[in-house]
């Protein structure tokens, strides 16, 4: 395991990140970052130390977000990874929220508009999304599934990715989340979860056999549609046409997501994410 001269965290060890990356600047950022060790210590306390390193390599994480539960793509998208030959071990239904979503993505957000934060907020202010554990039996699932997702960007995506079978339409909505590597499975257990419920849901995916089918997905799903299943359509709703100048369109921006009404809400969210600056030095990306 590997320690550092000065760490005092003796009841949090630093996971043997070489072993869960190979990419060095993870290697690097994570080893201070909390979330890192608290997800670690979870693994150990409940499998062991050996039996921890084997669950983050062999499982892969999914959240299929709350704008792929509004577009009504999750059974689409649940039925797709089972086509790649995945197979769920632990499904749990999981909203995030404003703190959640900055611990989510702070590598990714580092240079996002404030715009772009606030529509990651009301995307996931619609509602729960569904949390996946998957394995596969060619192994490095993480690795497998992030690739099967698709890029943010639409151009160029396959036809058969996650986010294209979403209907993902830019690098806003971009419906399906991943764990890049065993690392970020790691770490994003301790985002997504608490510390009860995240042990619970590491040992039921632990102990279930992997190469039977079973209905693991079918409550947390029901769950997750249910919540949606009232919302209206949204084709009729026409968001107020955007002001020229920024300060302005941040202020109709701020009005719209906040609306009381679900239909408005959700299409000022569709709409507004085909229309903020993405990054603050302009790029797109």
């Amino acid at each position: 395991m590997e320690k550092t001269a000065d760490d005092g965290w003796s009841d949090m060890p630093l996971p043997p990140i070489h072993h869960l990356t190979g990419d060095p600047g993870r290697r690097l950022c994570y080893r201070t970052d909390p979330m890192v060790r608290e997800g670690w210590a979870t693994l150990v306390g409940v499998l062991g130390e050996g039996e921890a390193l084997r669950f983050a390599s062999g499982t892969a994480l999914a959240w299929l977000r709350p704008d792929a539960a509004a577009a009504g793509a999750l059974a689409d998208v649940v039925e797709q990874i089972a086509r790649a030959g995945f197979m769920p071990m632990g499904a749990c239904v999981v909203q995030l929220t404003r703190a959640e979503v900055r611990a989510l993505w702070w590598w990714q957000l580092k240079r996002a508009t404030a715009e772009r934060l606030l529509l990651l907020d009301a995307v996931a202010e619609l509602g729960p999304g569904l949390l996946v554990l998957y394995r596969h039996s060619g192994g490095d699932p993480a690795r497998r599934l992030t690739q099967l997702k698709g890029g943010n960007d639409p151009a160029g995506r396959p036809a058969n990715s996650l986010r294209s079978v979403a209907g993902s339409p830019n690098r806003v909505l971009t419906m399906v989340h991943t764990s890049d590597d065993p690392l970020d499975v790691v770490r994003e257990l301790a985002v997504f979860l608490p510390w009860r419920e995240r042990a619970a849901l590491v040992a039921s995916a632990w102990a279930r056999d992997p190469y039977t089918a079973s209905p693991v997905l079918d409550g947390p799903l029901a769950a997750v549609r249910s919540a949606y299943a009232r919302r209206p359509d949204v084709s009729d709703v026409e968001p107020e046409q955007a002001p020229s100048q920024r300060g302005e369109a941040f202020a109709a921006l701020l009005r719209d997501i906040t609306a009381p009404e679900v239909e408005r809400r959700w299409a000022a969210v569709e709409t507004w994410s085909h229309r903020v600056p993405l990054l603050i030095d302009g790029a797109s990306r």
